[in-house]
């Protein structure tokens, strides 16, 4: 077998293009997504997004032999199979890479398509709604917790890009598994009428507690910021009003993180689902 070309200049078109990718705009322009990661590729690739390319470290292939464990030597070998893999210089990682340091393997996927038009609801569907929520590592984190809850899909309102490599990394890849679609708020209601999908808004004021309140048959469960809540929106689904519900807590703090929330939630659903 030839030995492969190594990429080893940071002018080299391919690795220029890989630096110009981590900016949101450009990515989003180019319809790409950049994913960091053996665990996180692995997902991607197994939920059927396009591989464009696979960069792996140097010293991966001339001295390690092996990917970190069995799902990274399943990238490499689908990656192999598609003639989409390339080696980069050690020094270079660092620069494709997201954050301090290289997590091993940078991928460049085509961007998925995250649309209502496209997103296939089960018969008694179980939903969460982010209404702008703008960290994207709380993004990924809910991403994570529905994967682990079994949610159907994820449905995000004026949200930070789903495919930001943070949102990416604290998901652990879950946001290429778990169905979802972005989309405004009236575009939304109607979707969810549409299906004959029940409402329910997480509300820190509501007098209604989780433990007492009905999560069975279709529903959506609409989570605001951490910070402000959901203020006026989604005071209404079809002309219906929506329904509060709240987490009773004993301590001083009035709010919990918006994974956290969507864990307690998702949770208690599935629960009540048995």
């Amino acid at each position: 077998m030839p030995e492969p070309v190594v990429l080893r200049s940071a002018a080299n078109p391919t690795v220029r293009h890989l630096i110009k990718m981590r900016d949101n705009r450009a990515r989003r322009k180019a319809n790409r997504v950049l994913v960091d990661g053996w665990r996180e590729t692995s997902q991607a690739i197994h939920a059927g997004l396009d591989l464009c390319g696979l960069y792996v470290p140097e010293s991966i292939v001339t001295i390690t032999l092996d990917p970190p464990d069995a799902s990274g030597q399943a990238v490499i070998d689908h990656a192999t199979a598609a003639n989409k893999m390339f080696v980069v210089a050690d020094s270079l990682m660092d620069k494709i890479g997201y954050g301090q340091s290289s997590r091993g393997v940078v991928a460049e996927f085509i961007r998925p398509v995250s649309e209502l038009a496209t997103l296939r609801l089960p018969e008694n569907p179980l939903i969460l709604v982010l209404d702008q929520i703008e960290k994207p590592g709380n993004i990924g984190a809910v991403f994570r917790c529905a994967d682990a809850a079994g949610v159907d899909a994820i449905l995000l309102c004026n949200c930070s890009d789903l495919y930001n490599p943070n949102a990416i990394r604290s998901s652990l890849g879950t946001v290429f598994l778990v169905p979802s679609a972005s989309a405004a708020e009236m575009e939304m209601a109607s979707y969810l009428a549409k299906h004959d999908v029940r409402g329910l808004a997480a509300r820190v004021e509501s007098s209604s507690s989780v433990w007492e309140t009905d999560l069975t048959g279709p529903l959506a469960i609409i989570l605001g910021s951490e910070a402000y809540g959901l203020g006026t929106r989604w005071k209404t689904l079809n002309d219906v009003a929506i329904e509060g519900v709240r987490i009773p807590m004993s301590g001083q703090v009035d709010s919990l993180n918006i994974s956290a929330s969507a864990a307690i939630l998702a949770f208690e659903a599935k629960r009540q689902r048995r």
